[in-house]
C-alpha cells in the first residue's frame, strides 16, 4: 500500500452502503494501479490463483500490494463453500452491486483479454473435455462465433452433464462469464452495421423498421406463447446491443420505443429496480425524437409500471405524480394523426386503466367521469357502430360500475349502475363465447360477475341476477371464482329479502356466504368479508324472528362475528362495523336470556367501536348502542353512576351526529345523521329522567325536539324513538 494511504470513512451507523458507494469509496483512496486491477479482476471469478493469474498477465509491474488493496478494501468477502463446491478452494464475492459498478468503464478488448486468460487456465487446469464457458464467451464476443447468448438454465460443467471424465470446472467461472457475456454481448454483424435510408415508396415520415426491432418483436410474441422468460432476456440483449450501435444516437425512436418495451416486461416477470431504470432511459429516449408521438405510449406504460412499484414501496404521493404524468403521455400518443382504429382503442383502454390507478390512489371521482366520456367519445366515432370489438363497452361498463360505488348520491349512483349493467350486457353479446381456461378463469366469468354487481346496485331484475350466478358457477371450477359468484348469490338472497321480507331469504342468503366462506383461505383478507356478510345476514335472520328464545341463527351469527373480529387487522377501516355487529347480536341474546356476561361483553365491544377511527355516522351509532347498553346496565344494576356513564354517550353519539351531518355529501346520508342526533337527545333525556333530573331531561327532549323539526315533513323514523315519542314525553315533563 502507498506510504500516506487514509483510512477509508466509515458508513453511517445502521446504514449498508450499496456497491456503487463502495467502489467510489475504492477508487477515492486506492492507488490507481489498484483501481484498474479491481476492474480487471471483475471479470474474473475470484479465486486467489486466478487473481493472481490475471493480476500477473494484465499488470505485470504490480505486486502483493496492490492485491491486497483490493482484497481488503470492503468490496470482496469469502464466499460460502456451499455456493460454489467443496474441491477445497477458496472463494471470494463482490459486494452486492459493486462487480456491475467495477465493469461498468472496462472496455470490450479487456474483457475479452481476461476471459481468454481465464479461458487458458481451464483448459491447464481442469482439462478440455466439456464446455468451455469463458471460451464460449470469448467466442460470442469476438469473431469465432454468434451463437445464442448464455442461458441460466443451460447448465455448467458439473451440473446435469458429462464432462468426459476429467475435472468438473467449478460454477464461479460459468457465472462470472455470463455476466461479462450480458454485458458486452455485441449485436450481430448485420443489425451493427444497419444504417436505415428511405426507400421511394415509403410514407413521408416514418423510418424503416430496424430488423432489430423485428426479431425482439417475435421473441416477445414467442414469450407471450410459451412464457419462456429467454426469449425476453435475448430481446432485451438484442435492443440494447442495436442502441448501442445506432450510426446516429438517438434518431430511430421506434427502435428505442421497442427496447424500453421489452425491458419493461422482462421487468414485469423479474422484477428489479435496474430493469425499471433502463426502461425509463429507453423510453425517454425514444420520446426525445421531435417526431415522436406514438411512442409516447411506451413511457407512459413505463411511467404506470413505475407508480405501480412506488404505490407498492408506500409512496402514494410519488406514484400519483408518476400516474399524472402517463396520464399526459397518453393523451399525446392518442393524439397521433397516423393510428388505426384497432391500436387508437388499445391506447385508449390503457389511458383508462391509468386513470383507475390514479382514482384509487387519490379518489377523485372526475377522474372516472372523464374515462367514461374518453370511451363513449370513441365508441361515437367508431367506423362500423355494429362491430364495436367487445373490449370497448366492457371497459365502459366497468367504469360506470367504479362510478356507481365512488358516488355519494344515492340516485346518480344508481344511474350510473343501471348504464353500466347496459354495457356490461352488449360486452357479453358482442364478445366470443370463450370457453373456460386450463384454470378455470374465464373471462366470460368476470363480465359476469361485474354485471351481478351493477345488477344489485341498480335495483335491477334479481331474477336476471341470480340466472347470471348460476351461468358463472356452471361454466368454472376455480375456487376463488366460485366463492366470488356465491357471496354475490347471497347478495341476491338479500336484496330479495328487502323486497318481500321472507325471512327464508336470509336463511338462503347464509347459506350462499357459508358455502363462500369455504373456498377463501382463511388467511386471506377476503375470508374476513365474507364472514362480516354472513353473520350479517343470520344476525337479521335472528331479528327477524318473532320468538323469544335465542334460535340457532343467533347462535351461529355469534360465533361466525366472532371469527370475523379475529380475522379483521387493527385499524381496518370496516372493524368499527364489525365490533358493532357483534355486540348487537350479543345484546339481542342478552334480551333474550338475561345473561349479564353477555351485557358486558356487549358493552365493551360497543365501547371499543367507538375509539375507532371509522366515519363519523358510524361512530355515532357506536356511542348510540354503548349509551343504550349502559341504560340496560342500570336497569339490571340499579347502580345510578351506569345513568351518568350512559348520558355521557349519548352525548357523544349527537356530537358525532352533528359531525356526520357537516361531512354528509347527499341529502340522504344528511337526513340519517339528523335523525340520529334526535335519537341521541331523546336517549339522554330518558336517562336524565331516570336519574330523577326533570330540568335537564326537558332541555335533552327540546334538543331532540329541535332535531326532529329540521327533518322534511312526511320522512318517517327508521326506528324508534320517535319525534311522536319525544313530544310526548317533553309534554309530561312540562
Amino acid at each position: 500500500m502507498r506510504m500516506r494511504h487514509e483510512p477509508a470513512p466509515s458508513a453511517r451507523p445502521g446504514r449498508r452502503m450499496s456497491g456503487l458507494e463502495l467502489v467510489s469509496r475504492f477508487r477515492s483512496n486506492a492507488s490507481k494501479t489498484a483501481g484498474r486491477l479491481a476492474g480487471y479482476l471483475a471479470a474474473a471469478p475470484l479465486s486467489l490463483p486466478v487473481m493472481q493469474l490475471v493480476q500477473r498477465t494484465m499488470l505485470p509491474d504490480s505486486g502483493p500490494a496492490e492485491l491486497a488493496e483490493v482484497l481488503l478494501s470492503g468490496l470482496v468477502s469469502r464466499a460460502k463453500t456451499e455456493d460454489h463446491g467443496a474441491d477445497g478452494t477458496q472463494w471470494y464475492e463482490f459486494a452486492p452491486g459493486a462487480q456491475e459498478a467495477l465493469l461498468s468503464p472496462l472496455g470490450l478488448d479487456e474483457a475479452m483479454l481476461v476471459l481468454k486468460h481465464c479461458s487458458e487456465y481451464i483448459e491447464h487446469r481442469f482439462g478440455k473435455g466439456g464446455p468451455n464457458f469463458p471460451a464460449l464467451a470469448l467466442a460470442q464476443l469476438g469473431e469465432g462465433g454468434s451463437g445464442p447468448p448464455f442461458s441460466p438454465g443451460a447448465g455448467y460443467p458439473g451440473e446435469n452433464g458429462d464432462n468426459g471424465g476429467a475435472t468438473l470446472v467449478p460454477q464461479p467461472f460459468a457465472e462470472v462469464a455470463a455476466r461479462v457475456l450480458e454485458r458486452f454481448m455485441p449485436l450481430p454483424e448485420h443489425f451493427a452495421s444497419y444504417a436505415p435510408t428511405r426507400g421511394p415508396d415509403a410514407p413521408p415520415g416514418r423510418r424503416p423498421t430496424h430488423p432489430a426491432v423485428l426479431r425482439a418483436r417475435s421473441l416477445a410474441g414467442q414469450f407471450g406463447s410459451d412464457r419462456m422468460v429467454q426469449d425476453l432476456i435475448d430481446a432485451v440483449q438484442l435492443l440494447r446491443g442495436a442502441t448501442e450501435h445506432e450510426v446516429l444516437p438517438g434518431a430511430d425512436p421506434e427502435l428505442w420505443a421497442e427496447y424500453a418495451n421489452c425491458v419493461l416486461l422482462l421487468w414485469e416477470v423479474q422484477g428489479g429496480a435496474d430493469l425499471l431504470r433502463e426502461a425509463e432511459a429507453a423510453a425517454e429516449r425514444a420520446v426525445a425524437h421531435p417526431r415522436a408521438l406514438r411512442e409516447r405510449a411506451v413511457l407512459a406504460r413505463v411511467l404506470h409500471a413505475a407508480a405501480t412499484d412506488r404505490r407498492r414501496r408506500g409512496d402514494r404521493r410519488g406514484a400519483l405524480d408518476l400516474l399524472q404524468r402517463a396520464d399526459r403521455e397518453y393523451a399525446v400518443a392518442c393524439a397521433a394523426p397516423d393510428l388505426d382504429a384497432a391500436e387508437a382503442l388499445r391506447l385508449t383502454l390503457e389511458r383508462v386503466r391509468a386513470l383507475e390507478a390514479q382514482w384509487r390512489l387519490g379518489g377523485d371521482s372526475a377522474l372516472l367521469q372523464g374515462a367514461v366520456g374518453m370511451l363513449e367519445a370513441f365508441a361515437d366515432v367508431w367506423p362500423d357502430r355494429r362491430s364495436r370489438p367487445s373490449g370497448l363497452p366492457l371497459a365502459h361498463g366497468r367504469v360506470l360500475l367504479r362510478l356507481s360505488g365512488a358516488t355519494a348520491d344515492h340516485e346518480q349512483a344508481r344511474l350510473y349502475a343501471e348504464q353500466g349493467a347496459r354495457s356490461l350486457r352488449a360486452a357479453l353479446e358482442t364478445g366470443p363465447e370463450d370457453p373456460p381456461a386450463p384454470d378455470g378463469a374465464s373471462s366470460r366469468v368476470r363480465i359476469l360477475l361485474d354485471l351481478v354487481d351493477a345488477l344489485l346496485r341498480s335495483g335491477g331484475a334479481l331474477d336476471d341476477a341470480r340466472d347470471h350466478v348460476e351461468e358463472g358457477l356452471a361454466l368454472t371450477r376455480d375456487q376463488g371464482l366460485r366463492s366470488a359468484l356465491l357471496v354475490r348469490a347471497g347478495r341476491v338472497h338479500v336484496a330479495r329479502y328487502a323486497d318481500t321480507g321472507d325471512p327464508r331469504e336470509l336463511q338462503d342468503a347464509a347459506a350462499r356466504f357459508e358455502q363462500a366462506s369455504r373456498g377463501v383461505p382463511r388467511d386471506a383478507p377476503a375470508h374476513a368479508d365474507v364472514l362480516a356478510e354472513w353473520g350479517e345476514a343470520l344476525l337479521r335472520h335472528a331479528v327477524a324472528d318473532s320468538g323469544r328464545v335465542p334460535g340457532d341463527s343467533l347462535y351461529r351469527a355469534i360465533r361466525v362475528l366472532r371469527d370475523c373480529r379475529t380475522e379483521t387487522p387493527a385499524g381496518s377501516g370496516e372493524l368499527a362495523h364489525r365490533l358493532l355487529l357483534l355486540g348487537r347480536a350479543l345484546m339481542l341474546r342478552y334480551r333474550a336470556r338475561g345473561d349479564r356476561v353477555d351485557l358486558r361483553e356487549a358493552e365493551h365491544l360497543f365501547g371499543l367501536a367507538a375509539l375507532e377511527d371509522g366515519p363519523p355516522l358510524t361512530t355515532a351509532r357506536c356511542w348510540l348502542e354503548l349509551g343504550q347498553a349502559q341504560f340496560e346496565a342500570y336497569q339490571s344494576l340499579g347502580r345510578k353512576a351506569r345513568l351518568d356513564e350512559a348520558i355521557d354517550a349519548f352525548r357523544a353519539a349527537a356530537e358525532a351526529a352533528r359531525e356526520a351531518e357537516e361531512e354528509a355529501e347527499t341529502e340522504r346520508a344528511r337526513q340519517e345523521a339528523v335523525e340520529l342526533a334526535a335519537r341521541a337527545q331523546h336517549w339522554r333525556g330518558m336517562s336524565y329522567e331516570a336519574a330523577a333530573r326533570p330540568r335537564a331531561a326537558r332541555e335533552a327532549y327540546r334538543a331532540a325536539r329541535t332535531e326532529w323539526s329540521r327533518l322534511p315533513e312526511g320522512v318517517a323514523s327508521t326506528g324508534e324513538p320517535t319525534a311522536r315519542q319525544t313530544a310526548q314525553r317533553l309534554a309530561e315533563l312540562e
